[in-house]
């Protein structure tokens, strides 16, 4: 799975990010990512069931939640709607790179069931999953905040 399906997810989150959200993100290695900037973690997760079975998952700070969600509603993060959609842009944002990514990955005639996603606490995303048979972490960088992307494939 590694290097190429971490390659198409890379891809895949920077075009989400920019044409769902007009924000543009770096790749960054774990050793350049300072998760304690990640200040009140958001982290939203879904399940795919198909082809292969897995799980997506994207956690991002308030701040950077904000500002997803001020440019998905043409609004400024500092407004109040901005804060009451923060969570639900972040999922917004997973559901349209799960599925992108999936068709990328397996092309346009595998057919998946998607779970709805849903917030978690941020302590999941370290936390392996009993029946993973690989996982992967991405880190991101956009507009001084950081955004990390795990991807798990399950047996």
């Amino acid at each position: 799975m590694y290097s190429e399906t971490l390659g198409i997810l890379d891809g895949v989150c920077k075009l989400v990010l920019e044409e769902l959200a007009f924000l543009f993100c770096d790749s960054n290695d774990a050793s350049s990512v300072d998760l304690n900037q990640m200040k009140d973690t958001k982290c939203v997760s879904m399940s795919f069931m198909g082809p292969t079975n897995g799980r997506l998952e994207i956690a991002a700070g308030q701040d950077l939640c904000l500002i997803l969600a001020a440019n998905m509603l043409g609004a400024e993060p500092d407004e109040e709607e901005a804060a009451n959609h923060a969570v639900d842009a972040l999922k917004e944002a997973l559901n349209v790179v799960c599925g992108r990514f999936l068709t990328e990955t397996f092309g346009e005639e595998a057919v998946f069931n998607l779970s709805a996603p849903v917030s978690e606490p941020a302590e999941e995303l370290s936390k392996v999953h009993e029946t993973a048979v690989s996982e992967g972490m991405l880190f991101f960088e956009a507009e001084g905040h950081f955004m990390v992307v795990k991807i798990t494939i399950c047996k």
